[in-house]
């Protein structure tokens, strides 16, 4: 390893990601293997530096065409980029997923290929995606907590099951503890559902929509002050979202509370206004 490649090692160690991608982009200009060229598309796709990324991984794949991980990473920029229209991105995205599954077929590349096909609204090749995924390792539990939104449309009894595994693999796993919230909720479980999003909250103080959810189901339970206070929270965290608005203005009505409900609506912009009228 050169002092260039030591340099860019040392810079991503450290997440100083401008430096890295500047460091990996002089590397890639000599690679001959293309270890730099995936490094520096990897750093450009964290940044959000879409062609950058997109001409990297190619360059990667010149050297390494068998390589899956290079077609793993570049479904991932197909997916996460937005300067191009996202069904013909989400698409490609899914066509790199599966060139990578020929090379190598792992749980979570199975993963990204099922939530691009959910995104498709194709959910029968996400589910099929996902069970493949949980076959291959039992305890991958993106693809469990994947599967348990598919499902949970149909089965709330299935979808918490695999939720419930989820989050016994990793306690940490915030979206996961917010799904089954959502699915405990719906089965009149209340003080789990409560649990759920308190635990989102111990994670993430900040996270709007767990206090939301966790706010409607304080009203659902009748704590209504308890409520009103994580409400006002959850629209002082996202002033910019209409919905909490409305959702905060309507609790307000049903506790009788009329006028600090239109106060409530006032608040969203105009240009939200008529959207509200959907929710």
């Amino acid at each position: 390893m050169d002092d260039l490649q030591k340099r860019a090692v040392e810079a991503d160690d450290l997440g100083d990601l401008p430096a890295a991608f500047e460091l990996w982009k002089e590397c890639a200009k000599s690679d001959v293997d293309g270890i730099s060229s995936l490094k520096y598309g990897r750093v450009a796709l964290e940044l959000e530096k879409w062609e950058e990324s997109e001409e990297a991984f190619h360059q990667a794949l010149h050297f390494l065409p068998e390589f899956y991980l290079v077609k793993a990473l570049m479904g991932m920029l197909w997916v996460k980029r937005t300067d191009k229209d996202e069904t013909e991105s989400l698409q490609t995205a899914k066509e790199w997923f599966l060139k990578a599954l020929e090379n190598k077929k792992i749980a979570p590349t199975l993963t990204l290929l099922g939530a691009a096909y959910a995104h498709l609204d194709d959910f029968v090749a996400a589910k099929e995606a996902f069970e493949e995924a949980i076959n291959l390792d039992p305890n991958y539990e993106e693809a469990l907590c994947n599967l348990a939104l598919i499902v949970r449309k149909t089965d709330l009894q299935k979808s918490r099951g695999l939720l419930e595994r989820a989050v016994q693999i990793d306690p940490n796993y915030k979206k996961a503890h917010h799904a089954l919230g959502g699915v405990c909720q719906k089965m009149k479980d209340f003080d789990r559902a409560e649990f759920h999003y308190q635990r989102c909250l111990e994670i993430d103080p900040a996270d709007y929509w767990s206090n939301l959810y966790l706010a409607n189901l304080l009203g659902v339970t009748k704590r209504n002050d308890e409520a009103e206070q994580t409400y006002r929270l959850a629209t002082e965290l996202r002033p910019d979202l209409a919905g909490g608005f409305e959702f905060f203005a309507r609790f307000l009505e049903s506790s009788g509370k009329v006028a600090e409900a239109a106060e409530e609506r006032a608040k969203i912009p105009l240009s939200e206004r008529e959207a509200t009228r959907l929710l």
